[in-house]
C-alpha cells in the first residue's frame, strides 16, 4: 500500500475511533507503519496542544532509553537519546526520577524498574507502576528477585544499580552493580564492595531468568566505577563471604516476570479496558498538567500520547485522559513523567515540549524502526478531530 493509500485509511479508522473495531477489520492493518498526528481535544474539554504517534507491528516497536546510556548517566532530552540509539524514530519523556538539591550533580536515578533487552538494569525506588512494552501490559508493581550462591549459601540481592542513599531510603542491604550504572558504588562505614567477573559468556549478568557463573577477584572498602564485564556487590554482611578466595566461583540468578523491556510511571490509566484507581489524596491527578502516555489500543495498535500545558494551570486531569484514550479505543494506558517533562520527538524534530526547550530527563521511550530486511519506512502526518 502507497503512502497516500494508508494515510487515507488511518484518517477512515480515525474517524471511527469512537466505536469498537474488530481485529478482523480491514482497517487494522490498514494502519501499519509509523504515524505521527496532532489531535484536537476540545470535545474532551483538553484545551491544550495533544500529540500523537502510533504505530501497528513491525517492524516497529519500543524500546527503553537512557540519558548518556548509562543508569544514573545523567540527564538528556529524549531527542538526544533518540538521535543517539541506532534505528530510532521517535521518542518520548521516560519515568520519574529522582532530582538532586542545592549544588549536587543530578544523577536522574529512575523511580521504577528498567529492564531493556532481557537485562534488568534498575530496580524500583518504591513501589510503582509499570509497562511491560513487548507485552502490552500494565501492573501494579516490579516483581523481581535476584540471588547469589555462594557455596551453599545463597546471598539474597536488595537493590540492583540504585542509587543508595536516597531519601526515604538508606544504604543498608546487599547491593548489586554492573557496568551499566554510571556512578562509582556505594561507601560506609562497615559496607565493603567484593568485585567479580563474568566467566564464559556474553550475555549481561542480570540477564533475567538465567544463572551467569562469576569468578570472585578481592574486596575493596572503597567506591568503584565498574568496569565492563564485572560484577561489584555492596554489603555490610561480609560473613557470607568470607569463605571466598580470589578465583573461587559463584553463580548469580536474577528473576522476573515483568518481560525483556520494562519501563516504570504513574498511575495507570486504564487496564484492559478498566479505569484504573486514583487516590483523592493524589491530587496531581486531579490537576490540568501536561501529560506523557504509552497506550495500545484494542487493536493492538501502539500509542504514544503528550498533552501540551502548564503545571497546575493547563493541560489533562486524569478524567480527561481517560476520556480521549477511550475514544483512541486504547484499552490499557500508563501514564509516564508529566509535568515540564513532557516532551515528544518524531519525524526527525522537536514536535513538543512544555518547556522553552526540552528538559533533560533520565529516561526516554523511544520507538524502534528496525526491519529484518532493508526497507524504506515512512512517517505520516496529519491532523484529526476526535468525534
Amino acid at each position: 500500500m502507497s503512502a497516500s493509500a494508508r494515510a487515507l485509511a488511518v484518517l477512515a479508522v480515525l474517524a471511527l475511533v469512537a466505536a469498537p473495531l474488530s481485529l478482523g477489520s480491514p482497517l487494522a492493518s490498514a494502519t501499519t507503519g509509523l504515524y505521527v498526528y496532532p489531535v484536537v481535544g476540545t470535545p474532551y474539554n483538553i484545551d491544550a496542544p495533544i500529540h500523537l504517534v502510533s504505530f501497528y507491528g513491525a517492524p516497529f516497536s519500543l524500546g527503553v532509553g537512557l540519558a548518556h546510556g548509562k543508569v544514573d548517566g545523567g540527564l538528556e532530552t529524549p531527542s538526544a537519546i533518540c538521535r543517539s540509539t541506532p534505528h530510532c524514530v521517535a521518542a518520548i519523556n521516560g519515568d520519574y526520577f529522582e532530582v538532586a538539591s542545592g549544588k549536587k550533580a543530578d544523577p536522574g536515578d529512575p523511580v521504577g524498574g528498567l529492564t531493556s533487552g532481557c537485562v534488568l538494569l534498575h530496580t524500583p525506588e518504591v513501589s510503582h507502576q509499570q509497562a511491560d512494552l513487548d507485552n502490552a501490559s500494565v501492573s501494579t508493581g516490579f516483581s523481581w528477585n535476584a540471588a547469589l550462591s555462594v557455596g551453599t549459601t545463597s546471598v539474597a540481592i536488595n537493590a540492583i544499580n540504585q542509587q543508595l542513599p536516597i531519601p526515604g531510603v538508606g544504604l543498608r542491604g546487599t547491593l548489586l552493580y554492573t557496568s551499566a550504572y554510571a556512578l562509582p558504588t556505594p561507601t560506609a562505614a562497615g559496607r565493603s564492595t567484593y568485585q567479580f567477573k563474568e566467566v564464559g559468556t556474553a550475555v549481561s549478568p542480570t540477564i533475567i531468568n538465567q544463572a551467569v557463573t562469576l569468578e570472585y577477584l578481592g574486596r575493596t572498602a572503597g567506591a568503584i566505577h565498574v568496569p565492563a564485564g564485572r560484577v561489584a556487590i555492596s554489603t555490610s554482611n561480609p560473613t557470607a563471604f568470607a569463605s571466598l578466595a580470589s578465583g573461587a566461583s559463584v553463580s548469580l540468578a536474577v528473576n522476573s516476570t515483568m518481560g525483556c523491556d520494562d519501563i516504570g510511571g504513574h498511575p495507570i490509566i486504564i487496564n484492559k479496558g478498566v479505569p484504573g484507581v486514583v487516590s483523592p489524596s493524589d491530587t496531581a491527578e486531579y490537576d490540568r498538567d501536561p501529560r506523557t502516555i504509552v497506550g495500545w489500543t484494542t487493536l493492538g495498535e501502539t500509542v504514544l500520547i503528550t498533552v501540551g500545558g502548564r503545571d497546575g494551570v493547563s493541560g489533562a486531569t486524569w478524567n480527561e485522559m481517560l476520556s480521549l484514550l477511550r475514544a483512541l479505543n486504547v484499552q490499557t494506558a500508563l501514564s509516564l513523567d508529566g509535568g515540564s517533562s513532557t516532551s515528544m520527538y518524531a519525524d526527525g524534530r522537536s514536535l513538543y515540549s512544555a518547556r522553552a526547550s526540552e528538559r533533560p530527563v533520565s529516561t526516554a521511550l523511544l520507538v524502534l524502526d528496525e526491519p529484518a530486511t532493508s526497507t524504506t519506512s515512512t512517517t505520516t502526518t496529519t491532523t484529526t478531530t476526535l468525534p
